[in-house]
């Protein structure tokens, strides 16, 4: 069975989806390949038609040369959908996949029928960041084999709560498609000088669900609030003791609300489209 790959400008996007029902394009964080989401992953499939893909830098994609941005990576999730001929789709996208399921749905609201934001932020000057202690987690890697920089980076990516089970499954299942350093460099710059979307979010008016964890170290909670103030209209959880991977410390309850969340916004796109068919 051959795995998908698109070829976008030279550069390879490693992607596939699972499942049926309206579809629903998952991006992934920072330096992590979208078998992070392999918690989720399964129950979704059984409503949805899931469509996942390694951002360029991570996974099983290219680490291209030279810098790229959130824009270059939401042309890139564009494409993703393009190959996967699923039409518009439900955009949930988690960390730095946040900032990029933003900006494809502003870039491209023709492939977007809704958003899930997790644990992310508006992006730019808007973005409350992580503070310098909880940075430092993430420097002085060195030469660190990459296993062991997972390692060290877990004690404040999750919930204090979590246990070391839990945390070695995951970390797992992401060395078996390894990040690359550059990449994950590159991506960092990426998010670095992404300016964030607070001056054009206003136009996105279709339903939007932000999920946070009130104990998330990386993008603290205010975050969410900063969302709200851009979308007015947008839904807010927080999932109480959860840390920045929403995905492993509030699995079910974060399944549970975009299940629930993507019911109704599918139940009001129909509604929509039966009103206008029959004024035509």
């Amino acid at each position: 069975m051959s795995v998908p790959v698109l070829t976008r400008n030279g550069i390879k996007i490693w992607w596939d989806k699972v499942g049926s029902g309206s579809p629903l394009l998952i991006i992934q964080g920072l330096g992590y390949p979208s078998d992070a989401s392999w918690r989720i992953i399964p129950e979704l499939a059984t409503r949805h038609t899931v469509v996942f893909f390694d951002n360029r830098g991570a996974g099983r994609s290219d680490v291209p040369a030279g810098t790229w941005t959130i824009e270059t990576m939401a042309a890139d999730a564009a494409a993703v959908l393009e190959a996967a001929e699923v039409g518009p789709a439900h955009i949930a996208g988690f960390s730095m996949g946040g900032l990029i399921a933003q900006e494809l749905a502003l870039s491209r609201p023709d492939l977007a029928l809704s958003l899930v934001l997790g644990c992310t932020s508006p992006g730019g000057r808007s973005a409350i960041p992580l503070t310098a202690e909880v940075a430092e987690q993430f420097t002085d890697w060195g030469d660190l084999p990459a296993q062991e920089a997972a390692w060290r980076a877990s004690r404040v990516c999750y919930s204090e709560s979590t246990t070391k089970d839990e945390i070695e499954a995951d970390i797992e299942v992401r060395m078996k498609v390894a990040a690359d350093r550059r990449g994950y460099v590159n991506q960092l710059k990426a998010v670095a000088e992404f300016k964030g979307v607070a001056d054009r979010i206003s136009a996105w008016t279709r339903p939007t669900l932000v999920v946070h964890g009130d104990s998330d170290l990386i993008v603290p909670v205010a975050n969410a609030e900063r969302i709200r103030e851009v979308i007015p209209h947008c839904e807010v959880v927080i999932h109480e003791g959860a840390g920045h991977i929403l995905m492993t410390d509030a699995r079910d309850e974060l399944v549970a609300a975009m299940l629930e969340f993507m019911e109704r916004a599918d139940a009001g796109t129909a509604q929509m489209a039966a009103a206008s068919a029959s004024e035509s």
